[in-house]
């Protein structure tokens, strides 16, 4: 046991010095650049699946090895590691990261928060459409990372966990609210409320009006198991909806997320006699249909598991005329937190219209059923990464409070310091080892086709011409989601695109 002990102990120094080792079979068995070249994306493979050491690390294996084993020269390599898709990821999370740096994000999630009302169900969806609407843009880490503290704080207004007994529905006064009794039915009374003083500004015009709150009565104070366990679910299906709609999110668009921008990059390589068909307009028109679809269904599928299935509140959604005081009490939070934020600053319209600015350019530089943009300079001169990295570059430069000069007479002419919208110190927050990442997954893709390793892999996989393309996809998806299971997502995307592209090709 103790030598076992040892061995895990040490399992990630194995790996690193034993794979190398190991694999030089590979390459001393079958002569030729194509088996050197698929000694090198075994060995990536398996340092990505370990992590032994850090992914964007593992990346630069074939700016050290394809020189060494006259694959490609260091010039070439050094090429693949900064492409066009490289800079259109870069231009289009540095936009990402002024959406995060102004709170604009925070803004439009809790605007739709507040819009679809505190019932679990309504408020399941509103989560589920910010995180897709903001991780079609942003990483879907970032989303994720920013929604679940507010999913948390509204759970603990749904369920009451504030650490006080007395916080339960009895209380006739809460917050500023006087409840009137009105009706008693089955053990459940129910009051209206009216907002008390001047001095509650968490209220907005609609909480004036009159609203009916449902109020338990006393033997409800104790929940029963079977509300425990309901309240349990509840949190758990709140919770999860968030990174579900943020991976379904990242696929509708182009630099949703990193497997989208591996293959890319890698097209041109892989295919080069191919028109350039995938751009940030072809993807959105292919991808976002689907990326709708899977959204109502991981929606109606979490929904019905967590919180049981009803018909009547799937159609739009339906709000109960008598709302629960945990409701209440879960809805005005969201107004106070989206009131705390203040008027929508400068900065923040400034980033909105940098923001549609890029995507607008984007989607119209070649959209397809109309001549684009593009076709004003000469062809193939301008992509998406110039459109990124021209708009990211303005907000290095573009002021984050309003110019003196555009300010009116009433407004606050004090002269302030004026600074960009973003600085250089806030690219630290930037994952630039997403670029090294993507970088290798280029490279290896080029070192394939440059070795032959591409060809002889075709030849190799001539025995699945036999299955029918239905099912070469199904065994396809299978295995990428078991390597997804344990392995970054752009990593796994990196080392099958160019098998796959392969087996496509072999197959017409």
């Amino acid at each position: 046991m103790k030598f076992l002990s040892a061995l895990w102990r040490y399992r990630s120094t194995l790996v690193f010095l034993l794979t190398p080792i190991v694999l030089l079979a590979v390459p001393l068995a079958i002569p030729g650049k194509e088996a050197l070249c698929g000694y090198c994306m075994i060995l990536m493979g398996v340092y990505w699946m370990t992590e032994v050491i850090p992914l964007a690390i593992t990346s630069f294996i074939p700016l050290i090895l394809f020189p060494l084993f006259g694959i490609m020269t260091a010039d070439d390599v050094s090429r693949s590691y900064l492409t066009n898709t490289n800079w259109l990821f870069v231009g289009g999370l540095t936009i990402a990261l002024a959406v995060e740096t102004t709170n604009l994000h925070k803004r439009i999630s809790l605007k739709v928060l507040t819009l679809v009302g505190a019932n679990p169900r309504c408020l399941m969806f509103g989560f589920m459409v910010t995180t897709f609407f903001l991780s079609m843009w942003i990483s879907n880490t970032a989303t994720t990372a920013m929604l679940l503290p507010i999913v948390e704080a509204v759970i603990k207004e749904l369920t009451l966990e504030r650490g006080n007994k007395n916080d339960s529905y009895e209380n006739h006064s809460v917050s500023g609210v006087t409840l009137e009794k009105t009706a008693s039915t089955n053990g459940t009374q129910f009051y209206k409320s009216r907002t008390l003083s001047e001095e509650d500004e968490i209220e907005t015009k609609e909480d004036a009006i009159e609203t009916t709150v449902e109020v338990k009565s006393q033997a409800e104070v104790e929940p029963s198991q079977k509300q425990i366990n309901a309240k349990l679910k509840m949190k758990k299906g709140l919770t999860l909806c968030v990174p579900y709609a943020a991976s379904i999110g990242g696929t509708a668009t182009l630099t949703g997320t990193g497997p989208n921008l591996v293959l890319s990059g890698q097209f041109p390589i892989l295919f080069p006699d191919a028109p350039p068909l995938i751009s940030f307009a072809s993807w959105f028109a292919y991808c976002l249909p689907s990326a709708l679809v899977f959204f109502l269904v991981s929606y109606i599928w979490i929904s019905s598991l967590y919180l049981g299935f009803s018909v009547r509140e799937y159609i739009g959604c339906i709000q109960r005329k008598h709302k629960t005081q945990q409701e209440i009490n879960a809805n005005r939070l969201l107004k106070r937190e989206y009131k705390n934020l203040g008027p929508i600053k400068w900065s923040e319209l400034t980033v909105l219209l940098v923001f549609v600015t890029t995507a607008l350019l984007w989607f119209f530089r070649e959209p397809g059923f109309m001549p684009g943009w593009a076709m004003l300079f000469e062809e193939g001169y301008v992509d998406d990464g110039t459109v990124a990295i021209g708009m990211a570059s303005l907000l290095f430069f573009l002021p984050d409070v309003k110019p003196m000069f555009l300010r009116r007479k009433d407004e606050d002419t004090k002269v302030r310091p004026v600074g960009s919208i973003l600085k250089w110190s806030d690219m630290k927050k930037f994952p630039w080892n997403v670029v090294l990442l993507l970088g290798g997954g280029f490279a290896l893709a080029e070192g394939a086709t440059e070795s032959g390793l591409s060809q002889w892999l075709g030849d190799e996989l001539r025995v699945l011409e036999k299955l029918d393309t239905w099912l070469i996809s199904f065994i396809v998806t299978i295995i990428l989601c078991a390597f997804t299971e344990f392995t970054s997502n752009v990593a796994t995307a990196s080392l099958f695109v160019p098998i796959l592209a392969t087996l496509v090709s072999r197959l017409g």
